[in-house]
């Protein structure tokens, strides 16, 4: 029997979506039983597909773009000549290139084996074509002679690991660059561009036909972008293969790039990657000027979104599934990163930016994602990060893994995040790994919600099935920063959730007030509504598969009649000034109005 979250989840699917998934499941169960069968179509599709020519015709100013997110060090390099690797965190000895197991399953990983799918992405080929001498050259070789034995479609499990269309693009991507800059830089050897070119025009056959329209977003976005640039290199697919693209193209943008910028799924890490996809859709030359035009408009969108999730140390915001080190910091990608003060937003996706003297927030009050399948978001409704002169203060739990468990669920529920929350009443439902049954949005407050307050006020509301909840973050002018929340009432108990890094040092100076403390940076927490409690301690991530220690702060509410109120005052000096009480006052009126 279906339940009612899977019942919600496969209403919200589009039949074509529904018609791709049904494609591809029974692909998955029939290779299996004739595996010589797919091998010789993916022959015929090959053959089909136009050769790499060499010299093969990429810019190389678009291929250095695309390789900052696969370069890796000369390290890495001869470690992938001993058959070592490390990703994700974690390091492998396969104990020569011979001995590599495609299939391996990291044993912190359960049923989503994500290691194995970038070690079978090839992106350190990326760097030994590109930037290696001979013996980088022989190991790339190697590398292929060693890949070739798994590509087998009688072998274990191939559309997850060889043959998956997401890893497969990755490996056109981050190979076809390494080829166009070797090229560019006069590195290319004859034999390593035969053996590269061969397999690109296989993976490009392949990935034509099985792009991943059965999940959408960015899978899509990663597909189509990695046949762009495979059609670049080569002069295009002919005729009526270049229109079908270009239509595929128009569509993923218009779908999943929304007018802001932001990616759909709302996530920093995707969004660098489709900072990536525009810049090679605008450069499609056999692409209609139409849709070059509406890449060339979203993708500058799109990079100041990017810029905007971005924090002082050069890191992503890690709102919805985010992790450090998936993709380059922007500014090594974007030249033009601008930081000023006061606020700035992402009005389609619901994301705002407070940059207040040395103090910076972000608040999410957007939807979870796209109703068809938000399967990389989490319930951050309304919540905070939020640094001081640079360190990271209220940090959101992040993504430690994609695994079905419990600590996947705990990442993604709004009871783990920096948000203003009923307890026990979870806006959302969670199926698996990535399936959402209920769904549910935060919007931001316009202008005329915030009129009265002081400028470069931000602010979001939430509507649940236990209430309704309203957050302000609002800047004094002595620099100081209040946060307040307000609940509708009700059965359900109410608290503000912030989450603080272990490195930072907490001293209760009273009841009401909190001294924070890492190296010279020193931050007053005082509460002026509400009562502050320091509970069990939980965990933040930051990089896939590595949690880190963290304090909980919980704000408890001040019921008053048919409201709640809790309040925070954000300083980094210890002196008051009198203009705080007059904006706690109207703050109080603009959370009542609103609730």
């Amino acid at each position: 029997m279906i339940s009612h979250p899977m019942a919600h989840a496969l209403r919200r699917i589009p039949l074509p979506v529904l018609a791709h998934q049904l494609r591809r499941k029974l692909r998955d169960h029939v290779v299996p039983v004739a595996p010589r069968h797919y091998a010789r179509r993916l022959a015929r599709w090959t053959d089909a597909t136009p050769e790499l020519p060499q010299p093969c015709v990429l810019d190389a100013g678009l291929a250095d773009l695309i390789g900052r997110y696969y370069r890796v060090d000369a390290a890495a390099r001869a470690e992938a000549a001993r058959g070592t690797f490390r990703l994700m965190g974690r390091q492998v000895d396969f104990g020569g290139m011979t001995d590599i197991d495609w299939r391996y399953c990291l044993p912190e990983e359960k049923d989503h084996h994500l290691w194995r799918m970038k070690l079978c992405q090839l992106e350190v080929m990326h760097s030994l074509l590109a930037e290696g001498d001979a013996d980088d050259a022989q190991t790339a070789l190697t590398l292929l002679d060693a890949f070739e034995r798994a590509t087998g479609f009688d072998l274990p499990a191939p559309f997850q690991t060889i043959w998956s269309p997401y890893g497969a693009s990755h490996r056109i991507l981050a190979l076809l660059s390494g080829l166009a800059l070797a090229q560019a830089r006069g590195k290319s050897d004859p034999q390593l561009h035969d053996r590269v070119a061969g397999l690109l025009r296989r993976d490009a056959a392949f990935v034509r036909a099985n792009v991943e329209h059965d999940l959408r977003n960015n899978h899509t976005e990663r597909n189509l972008a990695a046949l762009c640039l495979y059609g670049m290199a080569c002069g295009g697919y002919g005729g009526a293969a270049n229109r079908r693209l270009d239509g595929e193209v128009a569509a993923i943008i218009a779908q999943t790039i929304l007018p802001d910028g932001m990616q759909i799924e709302r996530s920093a890490m995707y969004q660098g990657l489709s900072v990536m996809a525009l810049r090679i859709f605008a450069a499609t030359p056999f692409l209609q000027a139409e849709t070059r035009a509406l890449a060339r408009d979203r993708g500058d969108a799109a990079a100041r979104a990017w810029a905007l999730l971005s924090h002082r140390d050069g890191q992503i915001a890690l709102f919805n599934d985010a992790w450090m080190g998936e993709v380059p910091p922007v500014a090594s990608v974007l030249a033009d990163v601008l930081r000023t003060d006061g606020s700035s937003s992402l009005p389609d996706a619901g994301y705002a930016h407070l940059a207040h003297g040395v103090i910076d927030v972000w608040m999410d009050a957007g939807a979870i994602g796209p109703v068809w399948n938000p399967g990389h978001g989490h319930a951050d409704f309304l919540a905070l990060e939020l640094d001081v002169a640079g360190e990271r203060l209220f940090v959101d739990p992040g993504t430690s893994q994609y695994s079905t468990g419990p600590r996947r669920a705990h990442e993604r529920s709004a009871a783990s995040h920096n948000g203003p929350c009923f307890d026990g009443a979870e806006p959302v439902d969670y199926l698996g790994c990535f399936k959402v049954g209920r769904l549910a949005a935060a919007r931001p407050l316009d202008r005329s919600e915030l009129a009265g307050l002081p400028d470069h006020t931000i602010g979001g509301v939430l509507r649940t099935g236990a209430g309704k909840v309203r957050r302000l973050v609002t800047p004094l002018p002595d620099g100081a920063l209040l946060i307040a929340d307000g609940w509708s009432s009700g059965p359900a108990p109410t608290r503000s959730r912030f989450l603080i890094p272990a490195d930072w040092q907490i001293m209760m100076e009273n009841a009401s007030l909190f001294r924070l403390c890492k190296g010279a940076t020193v931050v007053w927490l005082d509460i002026l509504e509400g009562a502050a409690v320091l509970t069990r301690p939980d965990h933040w991530s930051r990089h896939y598969m590595t949690l880190e220690r963290a304090h909980v702060l919980d704000i408890l509410p001040v019921s008053h009649d048919d409201w709640r109120f809790g309040i925070m005052r954000l300083r980094t000096t210890p002196s008051a000034s009198a203009e705080r009480i007059e904006t706690l006052q109207l703050l109080r009126e603009r959370v009542r109005e609103g609730l």
